[in-house]
Parts: structure tokens; C-alpha cells; sequence
């Protein structure tokens, strides 16, 4: 037997499960689609009965209204009259007032004074003893001439009046009701009585109704107060007929609803649903046929290396898309290339000496790249500390001096001091580097605004360059949740850079907006620019820009490390932004607006209290500008 027939196999007894499984499952929600269909159908019997019940009650109130007034203790049948035909609200309704024989005394229907039936039968009496609202069947009218239905409300006993006061409805009158329900067109609504007999009817009314109905929808009926069966209508059509019975006046509600209109769906649906299964079918079929295929050419290929080895000849065979041929392929060729394993094994070892080598020269790279970033920072420092020291030591030479005029010693006191201050500003550098690194940096958080803060910041900067440089500041209000002084070290750094390496006559632009949640400080200059490799590393510890031999510019290289540790302990970020040498370059602080994180208390290690997070996209490392 063929792989192919093997596939095909496994295929069908994959598949036929599959599309049995997928049939159970169609047929299911065909019968719940069907159910639904027919509860929704039910509601709207249960519907149309209560609407039927209530315009039964409001009659039955309104003759209880005259069963207890005046006139019928005084037996003023003509007032009666007169009031009962001022409320008529429709020709299809009408009231009579018939004594305990039987016989009409006072009928809306007709003028007062019009001879009515003398002996209209036993209801009469019967209603009056029972001393009960009863509703009666469809009967044939003898005053109207046409099938009508009534309820009878006896007048009590108790006043020794003995008559029935009767409020009279065509089955016209009905259809109203039939219309407050949304029937679809070809749906079936009928009333019956107790005794099967149809009262109204939406379809073929005037021919059926009066008549008895199905009688099969009839015994359905007798059996419980709601249901449905199937059956064939008095018109001829094939139904689901809902039927719902009501307790007050046993009459019953059937509405029709056309087999074929409920089948039509399921039978659409059952195409489409074959239709999709037998693509599917045929998509496995065809899938199967081109693996085969496939398996088929990648055994014949594996055929022929073992053949071509039995000859001790190499027959080069593409790789096929199945691991198990590919196995069996390499093991062929491994045995082929038996006798060339000694040259194989020397280009292996080759191969490994090259790659030790190569680990070697970039272990080795790196060690020359940090003691060469050593020597540099203890370069830098050295220098740092010289210039200070050296001058002091100047100043200290001069303030030595016999008879030295006052003026040249308050100058040299100020040098002294200046340059402490500087020794000071560098051990701070290395030390808030140090704490920021370690986390151990502790913030008191408050609510301050940002605008103030970078306004004030600016101001002190441009006091002290004497108009160097041209300045374009705007700032706005905006309050975060953060430490004053620390955020004052972050602005300060970012304005100390711009400073240093924009020549004089540059522009230097510092503004703060808001977007959404987040306040956005941005600084950007004129000035030097940074190279394209610096840019990934320039937010690390001991990076500059670019320097001249002089060092004109001065510092360690710690100060935008620093501004990143305290940036990202507020659980803001900061970003950077430069075209490269010579076109200047941009900075970007992003800081959570004050009350999108309140949580952690006013002063905590920042360890724990602000721990750093992911950066939003306008504030990472950028190589495109910031958006304006």
C-alpha cells in the first residue's frame, strides 16, 4: 500500500468523525434556532390573551359601575339607557339589560322603546344565580343578527333586583387587538371559546369564524393552558400552532406559524453549512493528494543516495520538508563522506581554533575599552581636581603676601571659595551617581509645579552667562508629585549641558507642555550636537560630547546619568534626540501629572517608593525628532 493511500486514510478517519460531530452540531442549533423562533411566537400569544383579558376586565368594571348606581335600584331603564349609550366607545360593543327571564328591558344597540326578545332563554337566570362575572360563548345574536360573545354581570342579590347587565362584543372588535402584536405576513391568529367554537379570526374570518376549529388544536387546548403541536389549518396550511388558554374567560389564543416559513431557514442554512463541509472535504482531499506527492518524491530521492552508495558513488539530494527522510539522508550521507572525515575533522578544528581566537580578540577589546574609560575618568578627574587646587593653592600664595592691599585679598578669598564650591559640586556628582545607581536615593514628594520650577531654573542660568546665548523660554503650569530640590539637579543638568556646548551666540529653547497624564519638559540648542555611535550611551556614566584639548567645557560626564537615575525615580523618562556633530541637539523629560500616581507615601527610599517604568514613545532614545 502507497504512503498516499495511507494519508488518505487517516484523512478520512480524521474527517468523517469531523463532519459527523459538525452535522450533530448544525442539526442542534437548527432545533434551538427553531425553539426560539417558536417561544418568541408564544410570548406573543400570552401577549394577545392578556390584551383580550384586560378589555374583558374593563367591561366588567364598567358594567360593576352601573350594576350598583341609582337608576337600577330605581329601575329608571331609561336614564340606563341614556348613560349606557353615551359611554359606548365602539359599534362593535354594545350593552343590554335582560330580567331573570331572559327578556331585553334596556339595548344600547337599538333606541329605548324598541321592542326587544321577550324569552331569550335560560343565560338569564343562570348568570343572575350564580351571582358570578361569567363570559359567555360565541352565540348568535337575535337584536344584531350576527355571531357575538358577552359578559354577564348579575345585579346583587342582596338589592332584590333581579337582572343581568350584559356587555355585548362583535368578533370584529378583536382585530384591534391583533394589530397591537407584530404578526409577520402568513402567520395564523384565532380565538376560540370553551367550546372550540372560533370567535375571531385575522385570516378567512368571515368564512371561519363561528365554526368549530382543528380539533386537534382544540383537545390540545383542553389538556393544559399553553403548548404547541402541528398540525393542518381549516385553510390547508401546514402550522407549529402556539395556543395559549386563559384562566378568566377560557378562551384561547392560537397563533399559526407556517411550517415552510420555519423549515425555509434550516434548509438554507443545511445547503450552506454542505456546501462549506464538502469544500473542506475537498481541501483535505487535495492537501493530502499533494503531501503524498510530496512524501512520495522525497522516498524516491532516498532511494537513490542508498543505491548510489552501494556504488561508492555521492548523488547530491535537496532536503525534503519531512525530518524523518531528512534522517535518513544525512545518515547516507555521513556514511558517503566516511573516507574525507580526517580533512572534515581539521576544518572543524580550524573552525574552532578562528572562534577561540576571535572570543579572545573581543574579551581583550573590551578590557582595553574599560581601562581605557578608567584612565579617562581618572584623566578627567585629575584635571578637574587640578585646576581647583591649583588655583586655590595660587590664592592661598597671594594671601600670604606682607602688605597686601585689602582688595587683592577679598579677590583672592573669592577665588578660594568659587573653587570649593567647585571641588564641592564634583564630590556631589560622585556621589549622587553613586546613590542614583544603588537606588538609596530618598525623595521628598510633594506637589509642585513644573513650569515655576524650569521657569526659575532658566532664570538663574541666564543671570549667570551674561547674554551668551539667545534664550527662548515658555513655560505653563503643570503639577507633579515629586521632590523640588531633585528635579531642580534634573533641569539644572540639561541647562548646564546646553550651555556648555553651544557657542556663544547659539540658541538655546526650553519649554514645558502637557499631554494627557504627563507633563513634557523639553531643552534644545544650537550647539555641538552629538555623534550618531555616542547616542545609545550618551544617558550613561563617564560620556561626553565632544571636547577640545583645552577642555573648555569642563565636567566628568556624570551629569546626565545622574538626570536619567532621578527622572526615572519620579517614574518619568527622558529622552534624547541629535542629527549629529554640528546640528545641535534635544532633550525630553516626561513626568506623571500629579494624581495618576498618589499611591506611595510623601518621603520613601526611592528603591521603593518609585520604581522606574517603561517609557512612553515619545520620551525613549530617539533617532527621528521629537514631534513639535
Amino acid at each position: 500500500m502507497k504512503t498516499r493511500t495511507y494519508l488518505l486514510l487517516m484523512l478520512a478517519a480524521i474527517v468523517v468523525p469531523v463532519a459527523f460531530l459538525s452535522l450533530s452540531g448544525l442539526y442542534m442549533l437548527l432545533q434551538s434556532e427553531r425553539e426560539s423562533r417558536i417561544q418568541r411566537v408564544a410570548e406573543i400569544a400570552h401577549s394577545t390573551s392578556l390584551l383580550i383579558d384586560s378589555e374583558i376586565m374593563a367591561a366588567e368594571a364598567s358594567i360593576r359601575t352601573v350594576v350598583n348606581s341609582p337608576s337600577i335600584q330605581a329601575e329608571d331603564f331609561a336614564e340606563l339607557h341614556r348613560l349606557l349609550s353615551a359611554t359606548r366607545t365602539s359599534p362593535l360593543s354594545w350593552t343590554m339589560i335582560a330580567d331573570y327571564a331572559g327578556k331585553g328591558v334596556v339595548n344600547t344597540l337599538v333606541p329605548y322603546g324598541t321592542p326587544l326578545a321577550v324569552n331569550s332563554g335560560s343565560w338569564a337566570a343562570k348568570a343572575y344565580d350564580a351571582q358570578a362575572t361569567s363570559v359567555g360563548g360565541y352565540f348568535f345574536g337575535t337584536r344584531s343578527k350576527r355571531g357575538v360573545v358577552s359578559v354577564n354581570v348579575p345585579v346583587p342579590a342582596a338589592l332584590g333586583k333581579k337582572y343581568v347587565i350584559t356587555q355585548i362584543f362583535d368578533p370584529h372588535y378583536f382585530n384591534r387587538i391583533f394589530h397591537k402584536n407584530t404578526l409577520q405576513a402568513g402567520w395564523i391568529i384565532g380565538v376560540f371559546d370553551a367550546n372550540g367554537i372560533s370567535i375571531a379570526r385575522n385570516v378567512n374570518a368571515d368564512r371561519l369564524v363561528g365554526s368549530r376549529v382543528n380539533p386537534a388544536l382544540y383537545g390540545a387546548s383542553r389538556q393544559g393552558t399553553s403548548g404547541m403541536l402541528r398540525h393542518m389549518t381549516r385553510d390547508g396550511v401546514d402550522v407549529y400552532d402556539v395556543f395559549v388558554r386563559s384562566a378568566l374567560t377560557g378562551w384561547t389564543v392560537a397563533i399559526g406559524l407556517p411550517v415552510a416559513e420555519v423549515e425555509h431557514a434550516a434548509r438554507v442554512t443545511t445547503f450552506y453549512a454542505a456546501l462549506a463541509l464538502l469544500s473542506v472535504l475537498g481541501g483535505a482531499v487535495g492537501i493530502a493528494v499533494f503531501v503524498g506527492r510530496r512524501i512520495d518524491k522525497s522516498l524516491r530521492d532516498a532511494t537513490s543516495a542508498a543505491q548510489a552508495l552501494a556504488h561508492e558513488k555521492m548523488v547530491p539530494v535537496a532536503p525534503s520538508r519531512l525530518k524523518e527522510v531528512n534522517t535518513l539522508l544525512a545518515v547516507l550521507h555521513d556514511t558517503g563522506l566516511a573516507l574525507t572525515q580526517e580533512s572534515a575533522a581539521r576544518v572543524a578544528l580550524e573552525a574552532e581554533r578562528e572562534r577561540l581566537l576571535a572570543n579572545e580578540r573581543a574579551a581583550r577589546q573590551q578590557a582595553e575599552a574599560q581601562s581605557e574609560a578608567k584612565d579617562h575618568f581618572v584623566s578627567m578627574l585629575s584635571h578637574e581636581l587640578r585646576n581647583p587646587l591649583a588655583a586655590i593653592s595660587g590664592a592661598a600664595s597671594v594671601v600670604r603676601l606682607p602688605n597686601l592691599a585689602p582688595a587683592r585679598k577679598e579677590k583672592a578669598w573669592e577665588i578660594v571659595d568659587r573653587q570649593l564650591r567647585h571641588l564641592t559640586h564634583i564630590l556631589d556628582d560622585l556621589l549622587d551617581v553613586r546613590r542614583v545607581m544603588s537606588g538609596k536615593v530618598t525623595l521628598q514628594r510633594l506637589p509642585v509645579d513644573i513650569g515655576e520650577i524650569l521657569g526659575l531654573c532658566c532664570q538663574a542660568r541666564m543671570m549667570s552667562e551674561n547674554g551668551q546665548h539667545a534664550w527662548s523660554v515658555a513655560t505653563q503650569e503643570a503639577w507633579v508629585l515629586g521632590d523640588r530640590t531633585r528635579l531642580e539637579q534634573v533641569f539644572d543638568n540639561l541647562l548646564t549641558n546646553a550651555m556648555k556646548y553651544t557657542p556663544a551666540g547659539g540658541t538655546i529653547t526650553v519649554r514645558n507642555t502637557v499631554a494627557g497624564s504627563t507633563a513634557v519638559i523639553e531643552v534644545s540648542d544650537t550647539g555641538a550636537g552629538i555623534e550618531p555611535e555616542v547616542m545609545p550611551f550618551i544617558f550613561d556614566s563617564l560620556t561626553q560630547g565632544p571636547t577640545t584639548l583645552d577642555r573648555a567645557q569642563g565636567g566628568l560626564g556624570l551629569g546626565l546619568s545622574i538626570a536619567r537615575g532621578l527622572v526615572h525615580l519620579h517614574g518619568g523618562t527622558i529622552g534624547a534626540h541629535s542629527q549629529g556633530l554640528g546640528s545641535g541637539s534635544a532633550f525630553r523629560v516626561c513626568l506623571p501629572l500629579a494624581g495618576a500616581d498618589v499611591a506611595a507615601p510623601a518621603s520613601q527610599p526611592a528603591a521603593d517608593a518609585t520604581p522606574a517604568r517603561s517609557a512612553p514613545p515619545d520620551c525613549a532614545h530617539r533617532t527621528a525628532p521629537f514631534p513639535p
